[in-house]
C-alpha cells in the first residue's frame, strides 16, 4: 500500500469510528486530524472540507459492503439453486442493528442524507447500482428479477433499524420473503 493510500485508509477510518461512536454532530475536520495523528492542513490537503471527507468515507462504506457481498457469492457452483443463492445473500444482509458496527454506520448515513443534497445523491446513486447488480445476480433465476430486487432491499435494509423487535427469527424471515418471491422465479 503506499503512503498516500495508507494515510487516507487511517483518515477515512478514524471518520467511520467518529460517526459510529459520536454521530455526525460529533465529526469535525479537528478531531479527524488529531485522532489520525496528522496536522489539520495535511487533512485538507487530502480532503478539503467535512463534505468531501463525508463522501470519501461514504464510498468505502460502500465498497466494502459490495465487497463484503460479493465475496460471499464468489466461486458458487454455477448450478447452485435460486432459494440457496437467496438464504446465501440474506443470511449475509439481514444483520440486527444493535450487534453491527456497519449498521451503526449505515444508520448515520441515512441522516446525513437527510440532510445533505450531496450525501443523498450519493447514497440514491449506490442504491441504483448496488440494485442493478442484484438483478444481474438473479435474472439467470427469473423473468423479473427488478420486482424480486424491489420487494427484497427495502425489507433487507429495514430489518438492520428494526430486526432485533420483529416476533419471529432470522431464519423464519428469510423462509417467508423466499416463500413471497417464488412466484417470480424460473426453474433452470
Amino acid at each position: 500500500m503506499s503512503k498516500r493510500a495508507e494515510k487516507t485508509s487511517t483518515i477515512i477510518q478514524t471518520t467511520i469510528r467518529i460517526l459510529r461512536e459520536e454521530g455526525a454532530g460529533g465529526l469535525t475536520m479537528r478531531k479527524v486530524a488529531k485522532l489520525s495523528e496528522i496536522r489539520l492542513s495535511n487533512l485538507q490537503y487530502y480532503y478539503k472540507d467535512k463534505d468531501a471527507l463525508l463522501k470519501a468515507t461514504i464510498d468505502d462504506y460502500f465498497r466494502e459492503n459490495q465487497i463484503q457481498v460479493t465475496q460471499s457469492i464468489t466461486g458458487l457452483p454455477s448450478d447452485i439453486s435460486f432459494v440457496d443463492l437467496l438464504k446465501l445473500i440474506l443470511n449475509e444482509a439481514l444483520i440486527d442493528g444493535n450487534s453491527s458496527e456497519r449498521c451503526a454506520m449505515f444508520r448515520e448515513i441515512w441522516a446525513l442524507a437527510t440532510k445533505m443534497p450531496t450525501i443523498d445523491a450519493l447514497v440514491r446513486s449506490y442504491y441504483q447500482e448496488y440494485n442493478h447488480w442484484l438483478c444481474q445476480q438473479f435474472a439467470p433465476y427469473s423473468q423479473e428479477p427488478a420486482i424480486i430486487v424491489s420487494l427484497l432491499m427495502p425489507y433487507i435494509e429495514g430489518y438492520s433499524l428494526m430486526g432485533n423487535a420483529l416476533p419471529v427469527s432470522k431464519e423464519a424471515v428469510i423462509e417467508g420473503l423466499i416463500k413471497m418471491i417464488s412466484p417470480y422465479t424460473v426453474e433452470r
